[in-house]
């Protein structure tokens, strides 16, 4: 899958028109015109993401993303699994081969299955997933070896199990077994309002502790759980948890994907990611991928405060939540989020509230259109087009395109779909917004009668 694209031509100067004036037309950055878009983003599916903000968007009509842990489902196909060799094999060839850059990968993949899987004490008790890569970056061996003699001198003997996931308590993290319990028929439900279900990998594991075999399995079959259960529109965007920036995880899962909420890879997207304090107005590229993840104790005002530093610059503010009112990493308290939701519907005469996923085709259409627009008689007629992937790539754009100063209203039609629009001013300059789909034939504009 193609994932980069050109700084493409957003807007073409066209042929002029009878009355001498050259109508124009552009793609304007975000959709309406808006000056800034955001995307609300939920990881981790604990139950008070649906339970209770949920409902607060629902009632302000604000789309979000929900990056959630399929393998916790019920009626999900794909449960927590090691893929490797037999797990007596390894262990019992550690006894003759020490831990080494060559098998890490597959000792730690399997060291963390037992571990937060099937919750061996023995390994929980020696073995920190979320360290293992680190480790193994840094040649440091003995915790790989330390708790694999201590398996062998066991005297047990372990394979694999058919066993519901229990998800690390690292870092305050809660257990993985939803209170109360979620369904896909609940998430469907907010697909359904407009919400994006994401890929959350299917155990939340530390993908840079795996080898290339498991983080396949853990992000690929949540995948296939993600299609069968919610149809292909949301098997659009991953966000592999932990929020690493590992680039060897980046290699093995950034070409199977649309959209990772992990990096930025478009050449004209600069991205800031949590953690990165770099102001969004000193970015050079066309776009910004701002990422900021409020915390518990994060104020309202510096949570506003990015929506205020998005308008001003025009950036795509990515907000990573994770826990909400007491449950969950991190939470945020209820009346928080309440006040959040309402100052971003206040602003959203200027705001794009979108899901990750529409913003992210959003700008990536934008940037590889070609528009053209020429004089057809007493109408107007523009074409947009794109080369990117048809199945992946539909969403509409908004066009701005100039109007004779004599038109007060005007009738756009492209296909069988047809609406009228005022005509706006910019200072002198007469102009119509509306929605246009990409590839999909001329878009006629005529004067409303």
């Amino acid at each position: 899958m193609k994932r980069l694209y050109p700084i493409g031509i957003a807007w073409l100067l066209c042929v002029a028109s009878a009355a001498g004036q050259e109508p124009r037309t552009e793609i304007t950055k975000w959709q309406d015109g808006k000056l800034a878009a955001v995307s609300i983003t939920f990881d981790d599916s604990t139950i008070n993401q649906f339970r209770i903000a949920l409902p607060m968007l629902n009632e302000r009509g604000l789309p979000a993303t929900f990056f959630v842990i399929t393998g916790e489902i019920p009626g999900s196909e794909n449960r927590p699994m090691f893929v490797g060799r037999p797990i007596m094999e390894i262990i019992r060839e550690s006894a003759k081969v020490p831990t080494n850059k060559d098998n890490a990968y597959e000792r730690s993949s399997m060291l963390r299955y037992l571990g937060e899987i099937q919750r061996v004490d023995i390994v929980l008790k020696n073995f920190r997933p979320n360290s293992a890569g680190g480790l193994i970056d840094k040649g440091q061996f003995a915790e790989f070896d330390k708790v694999l003699a201590l398996l062998r001198e066991s005297g047990e003997t372990y394979g694999l199990k058919p066993i519901a996931p229990v998800r690390s308590q690292e870092d305050g993290r809660p257990p993985a077994i939803h209170p109360g319990g979620l369904t896909w028929d609940e998430f469907r439900q907010a697909g359904k309002r407009g919400h994006e279900i994401g890929n959350h990998l299917v155990s939340h594991a530390h993908t840079p502790g795996l080898d290339e075999a498991n983080i396949l399995y853990e992000a690929m079959k949540a995948d296939e759980d993600i299609r069968a259960q919610m149809g292909p529109e949301h098997a659009f965007s991953i966000e592999s948890s932990y929020g690493i920036h590992d680039a060897r995880v980046e290699k093995i899962l950034v070409p199977r994907f649309p959209l990772t909420r992990n990096w930025v890879t478009d050449e004209f997207m600069d991205g800031i990611m949590r953690g990165d304090n770099r102001d969004p107005a000193t970015m050079k590229k066309e776009y910004v991928q701002w990422q900021r993840g409020p915390r518990t104790a994060t104020s309202l005002n510096e949570m506003t405060g990015w929506i205020d530093k998005s308008l001003a610059t025009g950036t795509w503010l990515v907000l990573v939540i994770h826990g909400v009112e007491g449950i969950g990493y991190e939470p945020i308290p209820a009346e928080r989020l309440r006040a959040y939701f309402d100052y971003m519907k206040a602003n959203e005469g200027r705001l794009w509230v979108a899901t990750f996923r529409d913003a992210g085709k959003y700008a990536r259409e934008r940037m590889a259109s070609t528009v053209t627009t020429k004089q057809s008689g007493d109408a107007i007629e523009v074409t947009v087009t794109h080369s990117l992937d048809p199945k992946l790539y539909a969403f509409p754009l908004t066009a701005r395109t100039t109007v004779p100063a004599q038109w007060t209203a005007v009738n756009v039609r492209q296909g069988r779909t047809a609406v009228s629009v005022p005509v706006l001013r910019d200072g002198s300059t007469p102009y119509v917004l509306y929605k246009v789909n990409p590839n999909a034939g001329v878009v006629r504009l005529e004067r409303a009668k």
